[in-house]
């Protein structure tokens, strides 16, 4: 009985260890490369709808 209640184990990712041991101005610095890509992704999205919609 007590063995059902065991805690599975999985490994790491990349990420997640990024995420736990990165320094502050690391992860600050990654988080403003993603955060302006996204802009830059939705941007263009807005873009691409604006010039279908003028059609």
């Amino acid at each position: 009985m007590i063995g059902i209640f065991k805690k599975k184990t999985t490994e790491s990712s990349n990420l997640s260890n990024f995420v736990h041991n990165a320094k502050s101005r690391d992860k600050k610095r990654v988080y403003a490369r993603v955060i302006d890509r996204a802009i830059a992704e939705q941007n263009a999205v807005v873009d691409r709808q604006k010039k279908a919609a003028s059609s």
